[in-house]
């Protein structure tokens, strides 16, 4: 357990009565089976090592926290990432004993009436989503002012965490993940949804279990994406909301060159587009367009064509590389129009290679849950201050929100203000225009 101030018996006891997490009768036959020392921090490993408590549990009762354990029907188990949208917490239910993933909405974004509106309608919308490549949502409620949504616990990795444990994938594995998220997207494209976030962070393996004989990919975070709207003084209700001119939504390393532009002017190729770069990087090791600033990424993303998978991966097959390719593809004309499409094209290519996965050891959090609100933005590391306009969990940190692993670091939000949103946009025109002008002037030069 991390290091707590020294805390008596009775104290120790007095704050796990007061926290709700056992009720009087629970709490007598516990104490029954507890060791006789006066020392709170033995009483408390006794109770971990018995199942009645966590070590998360443990950790904050030992830290003199009696509350922000019970959140509805729902017992905290243990916190498992944080970013700018909220907490995550591994829950379960209290009859129904089951469970689930509890993501606690930051305040910031349901604290007008038209924002839990937003929320409530956005939640419906998630609630029609049920696909075996999709995080089941459950539940979307409110205790007091805080808004949660309930969701299917994932007990196995992210794909940026495991190809940062692990290195680039083998090709046919890479190529069956890849299948399985375009099959989930074909769904979601069916009831009308458009991600808007695709990256490894945001595709979860499911591992083998008892009733499951390989892993499964299942895509999180559908229909948050809007929630990161902030002014919500034109929505009327019905139709779509209007993002603010100062805020980008995506990461840049994965967001499509349209999308850069314009967050509703996208389809479902757009995250055909981001399902592109997240494949380079399975097959890789790395994005698409490494280095470089925000501005630079997203420049890039709309002028440049990256380093080919067959450069950077010889042995990649040359039908897997043309997929990425045409995945990669500036215009969405030129991509696949479907998900459906690109899951057939990499049956051929895709293989069912099974996925251990030992959690790294967990870091214990240093945040109160539940009490402590996050600030609307994060203290910013010095690699790329930029690292993710508006996302979860961006793809420098990038813990699995709905798994059993944890990293310690908080993910951040910048948003760019309205200059340097007018210098992207300045950029990318001047990019293209200056592209233009050097083929114009190779074709006079030719015919002179």
């Amino acid at each position: 357990m991390a290091t707590t101030p020294s805390v008596d018996r009775q104290t120790f006891l007095a704050n796990l009565r007061q926290s709700g997490l056992l009720n009087d009768e629970q709490l007598t036959v516990a104490a029954r089976q507890l060791p006789e020392t006066n020392r709170g921090r033995l009483v408390a490993r006794a109770l971990v090592d018995q199942g009645i408590l966590t070590k998360f549990q443990a950790e904050r009762l030992l830290a003199g926290r009696t509350s922000g354990f019970v959140l509805g029907q729902y017992r905290i188990l243990d916190e498992l990432g944080q970013g700018g949208m909220g907490r995550v917490f591994k829950a379960i239910h209290k009859t129904m004993k089951r469970i689930v993933a509890l993501k606690v909405l930051a305040p910031q974004f349901v604290d007008t009436e038209k924002a839990q509106l937003l929320f409530q309608r956005e939640m419906r919308a998630l609630a029609q989503l049920l696909h075996p490549n999709l995080v089941t949502a459950y539940d979307a409620n409110q205790v007091g002012n805080r808004h949660y949504l309930v969701m299917e616990f994932v007990d196995g990795p992210n794909l940026d965490q495991l190809v940062r444990e692990r290195g680039p994938l083998p090709v046919g594995q890479a190529c069956e993940i890849i299948r399985q998220a375009a099959q989930g997207l074909q769904y979601a494209a069916d009831m009308g949804m458009v991600h808007r976030d695709i990256k490894p962070s945001n595709l979860l393996v499911l591992l083998p279990g008892l009733r499951r004989k390989q892993y499964t990919v299942k895509i999180l975070d559908f229909g948050l994406a809007c929630l990161w709207q902030r002014d919500t003084s034109e929505w009327d209700g019905a139709g779509s909301v209007t993002t603010r001119s100062n805020t980008i939504l995506g990461t840049p390393d994965f967001v499509s060159p349209e999308q850069a532009h314009d967050l509703h002017a996208v389809d479902v190729r757009s995250d055909l587009y981001s399902l592109g770069c997240t494949f380079h990087f399975l097959l890789t090791g790395q994005v698409p367009f490494p280095g470089g600033s925000t501005l630079e990424k997203l420049i890039r993303h709309s002028t440049e064509e990256p380093l080919s998978v067959a450069e950077l991966r010889p042995e990649v097959p040359a039908g897997v590389a043309a997929v990425v390719r045409r995945l990669l593809a500036k215009d969405p004309a030129e991509r696949f129009q479907t998900p459906a499409e690109l899951a057939a094209a990499l049956e051929p290519f895709a293989e069912v290679e099974q996925i251990s996965w030992l959690p790294p050891r967990p870091i214990p959090p240093t945040t109160d849950p539940l009490i402590t609100p996050l600030p609307e933005t994060a203290p910013t590391s010095s690699s790329d201050v930029m690292a993710a306009l508006v996302s979860t969990f961006p793809p420098d940190l990038c813990p699995t929100p709905i798994s059993g692993t944890k990293l310690a670091s908080a993910s951040r939000l910048v948003a760019f203000d309205a200059k340097e949103r007018q210098r992207v946009k300045l950029a990318i025109v001047l990019a293209i225009g200056i592209v233009a002008g050097a083929l114009g002037l190779a074709c006079c030069m030719s015919l002179w």
